[in-house]
């Protein structure tokens, strides 16, 4: 019997794999009764790869079994792909990952039948059970829960609340060897801590088949951190915990392994990690700074800007870790909408005061497009925010808002009079306090705020913002009117697209948008 795993990566990031696959294999590796009768193969492809190819790949192996890790950034291709290969080989598909559910099944997973399953879910112990399931099914065996399957036209689905409480039952991918050396060593890893999350936003898929919190135990972590960095060298790790201070002792305690790793090798890679600003204290802020390389660093003011993304690379050059934190909106009432606790605006205070007095850096997530907010509130909000950002390294990180599919907040869009993309990322494109119109100019101002602040003319941009009187909206719009009058620059994709989103404004406006450019129509403005 053979099964493949099926990764699908964004190509934008570092990493060529997602771990996704590779835990579920070495956990299938470890508890699948005849091991020796079953072969595992994990294929690797990025999300710009012709599909025709995935698809030639995955017919050429002649697999028993499939097995396909879905995100909202490949849904679409794996979707189509499996459509391809029921159509060529009789083998068993596998659907699971956060972009599973049931509603997403039920409208636009409805032509699969009889050899499509579907995992709900935490899917270690599920894909174990349907496998075993599939492979020796009998009359002592009956379907494993948390899996959905098409039967009678209808979905078929018990949910399954056996969830792994104690996570270290996982084998370590890394320790076992479960992933290839040449994925990793010497480039960026994934790690996690822990699996739940104690927010139940709305928008977020995340937390529904995880009721409670579960841990790997400390010296797990640690044994895994001392293999990752000592011996095998890794330029960046992304810590996968949904908070990463949900029990901030523990929290604590991986940073002082950090620290005493540090002092072995006078170096650490790039760490990447999320947690609530109402979630630490000053203590795990020093020691957050403790993993620097220098005692003061302040890049912006001391690079060049050049045409090119430098917000997660030059700005950050020696801060170690990458300390993000959701705020995501400052109006109460959107925060009330998605089920978020309003932000106590004097706790924040205290917070990034802190943050500056221990020189650590942040990456602060805000959305666009949240329900009850309108184009005022937002912008009304960001201009808060960033005068917080002056005189640091902060990077505001802001993001479209999207309709996941079963999410609690798509049942409610009649309710907040939401109009979404039904096909994948599902942005949202309008709501009752903010118009399709209203929505998209905001998505294009927000690029030239991004632009600006997420690099070395952020200076230039508050001197510049200093000098005015204008809210920070009619600033904006300021600037994007000169822009939109420059001859050389009327073909980029800000003035000439219907939508600008995070992608773009990640990436593409850096080198349309060059930073002489700016700095010239600033300097302009300025004069007069």
């Amino acid at each position: 019997m053979k099964l493949i795993f099926i990764n699908i990566y964004p190509d934008e990031t570092i990493a060529r794999y997602l771990l996704s696959s590779y835990v579920l294999s070495a956990y299938i590796k470890e508890y699948y009764p005849k091991k020796d009768f079953l072969e595992i193969k994990i294929l690797n492809f990025s999300n710009n790869v012709n599909p025709q190819r995935i698809i030639e790949s995955i017919q050429k192996e002649e697999p028993d079994f499939i097995s396909y890790s879905c995100y909202v950034w490949n849904i679409n291709t794996i979707i189509g792909i499996a459509k391809e290969i029921e159509n060529s080989l009789s083998c068993v598909q596998i659907f699971g990952g956060p972009d599973i559910t049931l509603e997403k099944i039920e409208n636009s997973m409805n032509f699969f039948k009889g050899r499509a399953y579907f995992v709900i879910g935490e899917g270690e112990r599920k894909l174990l059970h349907l496998l075993e399931f599939l492979s020796f099914g009998n009359s002592d065996l009956e379907f494993p829960r948390g899996i959905a399957y098409w039967k009678d036209n209808g979905i078929s689905f018990t949910s399954d609340t056996d969830l792994i409480r104690n996570l270290d039952e996982i084998p370590s991918v890394y320790l076992n060897n479960h992933i290839e050396e040449r994925l990793y060593a010497h480039q960026q890893a994934f790690l996690e801590t822990q699996r739940g999350c104690r927010f139940r936003c709305k928008y977020c898929v995340y937390h529904k088949h995880n009721s409670g919190m579960a841990y790997y135990s400390q010296q797990r972590i640690f044994d895994e951190l001392d293999f990752l960095l000592l011996t095998k060298k890794i330029t960046a790790l992304r810590i996968f915990d949904s908070i990463f201070t949900s029990d901030l002792p523990r929290a604590k305690n991986i940073i002082r392994h950090l620290i005493e790793l540090k002092k072995k090798q006078n170096s650490l890679p790039w760490i990447y990690w999320e947690f609530t600003f109402n979630s630490i204290d000053g203590e795990f802020l020093s020691l957050v700074s403790e993993l620097k390389t220098k005692a003061q660093i302040k890049n912006s003011n001391t690079i060049t800007a050049l045409d090119r993304p430098q917000h997660y690379s030059d700005m950050l050059e020696g801060y170690t870790s990458i300390n993000c934190i959701g705020i995501q909106s400052f109006s109460n009432a959107a925060q009330k909408a998605v089920s978020r606790p309003k932000i106590n605006k004097e706790k924040f205070r205290e917070f990034m005061g802190q943050v500056f007095q221990y020189n650590v850096v942040l990456k602060i997530d805000i959305i666009l497009g949240l329900p009850f907010e309108s184009e005022r509130s937002y912008f009304e909000g960001l201009e808060y925010l960033i005068g917080y950002l002056k005189d640091t390294d902060h990077i505001l990180n802001i993001h479209r808002l999207q309709m996941l599919p079963g999410s609690d907040l798509e049942k409610s869009v009649t309710d907040f009079d939401i109009e979404y993309s039904r096909q994948a990322p599902y942005y949202v494109l309008s709501t009752g306090t903010f118009s399709c119109s209203e929505m998209k100019h905001a998505a294009r101002l927000t690029a030239i705020l991004f632009r600006m602040i997420n690099s070395p003319l952020r200076s230039k941009f508050f001197s510049w913002k200093e000098k005015r009187t204008e809210s920070l909206q009619e600033l904006l719009d300021v600037i994007f009117s000169k822009l939109s009058q420059i001859p050389e620059i009327h073909t980029a994709q800000l003035f000439q697209s219907d939508w600008v989103d995070d992608n773009y404004w990640n990436n593409k406006i850096f080198s349309e948008i060059p930073s002489q450019l700016l700095i010239s129509v600033l300097d302009q403005m300025t004069e007069k």
